[in-house]
């Protein structure tokens, strides 16, 4: 009995065995019949056609019937690839910098002693103290000031009664007017003077600008020569803020740019400036160049010596290049570039003559190869046709770029679903919204492409070892490379392709 159930359990192995052998021998070749019909295909090479499977003679991947070629989605989907149509897009080139504020020297003012005498009050006694203009800073006793008052009654007393001319009369009024003057009196208070004849003992010292006193060198008591520095003040609004540029980001920033800066501070809040000077020489040490941007400050929020970060961001022309500021043509002081003016004239701060900003560099223009037309020099050309200029730029995503630093490829799919490699001249990386309107990279193209084709943003490396494997043209060989140079090393001749033995996986 044991016997028999074990003779059964054997027979039904062996059955199950030969069926599988049955099924594999036996069933590719009965595919094979059923599929033997129509046209046969490479799913990387669609060109190519054969009448029976086999392997492509260009990649040696296994042909696919062309009926199945509507799956192409499918299959680049299993394979990794995804393609993007090139279109127009608005880029923007964005430098970000860091830098430190500072005082705009512009309005710092030293206040010095312009005579020798003796403090007797102060009325600005510490150092961050908020003065308006005209404030009073401090009272000084001075002998010379006395005499100095004491021989301008005298000249009014001489020229009040001379009679006849009174020009030589005149002559020494003006010059103890002008002394006065000159020893810090004001003209309200040289005729109060006049208009009294009462000489004052002390000099008052008023604030020449309203700001904030960042140094105080005097005491009460204290006595003071000609020339002594006594206050140093400094109006915080505007207030400058010094940007380190390096060279490869100095092409992008001019003067008038809006600028973007955050500071530690206020890390919620963005505050916004414009350039108004860029430093004519380069750090040799850092390799930068100082940018100077003027920020607006009513309520004193920014101090000095704050560290700030900046953003610059430029829009991108067609070609590539920055958009103008609007400053060009316009007329600007070289010594307060923050000075603008539509119309040659001269400053109101120090009188200079003003200079034209002259108008944004372009490119070189290269000669054209061709009559064949490519990138933006074509949508120009179709725009000009059509009677409208294209808006945005030709923008292709940097992932579906293959770059070496010498050569940048793409790979098109054409109409035919075959895949084409694209020599590209490509503008500068910027960034632009894609169509789900996220932030990413894209370069102008040039040259290479045109409106709605379709590159390869994912799987391009892929395709291009694939490239390489078959000797075609790739990223690395822009000419293919021989069967020769494919087998050299490997101890020999290439051996020959043998003849294809159906579709096998």
């Amino acid at each position: 009995m044991f016997d028999r159930w074990l003779f059964v359990k054997a027979a039904i192995g062996v059955a199950v065995v030969a069926g599988l052998i049955a099924a594999v021998l036996f069933w590719p070749e009965r595919a094979s019949q059923g599929t033997t019909g129509g046209e046969w295909t490479c799913s990387m090479h669609p060109q190519i056609r054969q009448d029976k499977p086999g392997s492509c003679p260009l990649c040696g991947m296994d042909l696919i019937p062309v009926a199945q070629m509507s799956q192409l989605a499918e299959l680049d989907k299993r394979a990794g690839i995804e393609t993007e149509p090139v279109k127009h897009r608005e880029l923007f080139k964005e430098v970000r910098a860091v830098g430190k504020l500072d005082y705009n020297e512009a309005r710092v003012a030293y206040i010095a002693a312009r005579i020798a005498g003796r403090v007797d009050r102060i009325h600005a006694d510490f150092t961050g103290i908020q003065v308006k203009k005209n404030d009073h800073l401090v009272d000084i006793y001075s002998p010379e000031l006395f005499i100095a008052q004491g021989e301008l009654l005298r000249s009014l007393e001489a020229f009040e009664k001379a009679a006849g001319d009174r020009s030589f009369a005149q002559v020494n009024l003006d010059a103890a007017r002008t002394k006065l003057h000159l020893l810090g009196i004001l003209p309200d208070q040289i005729k109060e003077i006049e208009k009294s004849r009462k000489t004052q003992t002390h000099l008052t010292i008023y604030a020449p600008l309203g700001g904030t006193i960042i140094e105080k060198n005097v005491r009460a008591g204290q006595y003071l020569k000609e020339g002594d520095m006594l206050y140093r003040i400094a109006d915080l609004d505007p207030i400058w803020l010094f940007l380190d540029i390096y060279e490869p980001d100095l092409q992008w920033v001019r003067y008038g740019q809006p600028v973007e800066v955050s500071l530690e501070a206020y890390p919620a809040e963005t505050f916004r400036g414009v350039v108004t000077f860029i430093d004519p020489y380069l750090d040799d040490k850092t390799r930068a160049v100082k940018v100077r941007v003027n920020l607006k400050n009513p309520e004193r929020r920014l101090k000095p010596a704050m560290y700030a970060s900046a953003r610059v961001r430029v829009r991108l022309l067609p070609d590539g290049t920055p958009e103008p500021t609007g400053l060009e043509g316009k007329f600007i002081c070289p010594m307060h570039p923050e000075v603008v003016q539509e119309k040659l004239g001269r400053c109101p701060i120090c009188e200079m003559q003003l200079e034209r900003v002259p108008e944004a560099r372009r490119p070189p223009s290269k000669p054209k190869e061709g009559p064949k037309l490519e990138g933006h020099e074509h949508e120009a050309q179709a725009g000009k046709e059509a009677g409208k200029q294209p808006s945005g730029v030709l923008a292709i995503r940097a992932t579906a770029v293959l770059d070496t630093g010498r050569r940048k490829i793409a790979y098109r799919r054409n109409d035919d679903g075959a895949f084409e490699l694209v020599e590209l001249e490509l503008g500068p990386l910027a960034e632009g919204k894609d169509d789900a309107g996220k932030n990413v990279g894209y370069f102008p193209v040039l040259k290479g492409l045109k409106n709605g084709d379709k590159v390869v943003v994912r799987g391009g490396f892929l395709l291009d070892s694939q490239q390489q494997i078959s000797g075609m043209p790739s990223l690395l060989h822009k000419e293919g490379q021989s069967a020769a140079t494919l087998h050299s090393g490997h101890g020999g001749a290439p051996a020959k392709p043998s003849a294809p033995s159906g579709h096998k996986h």
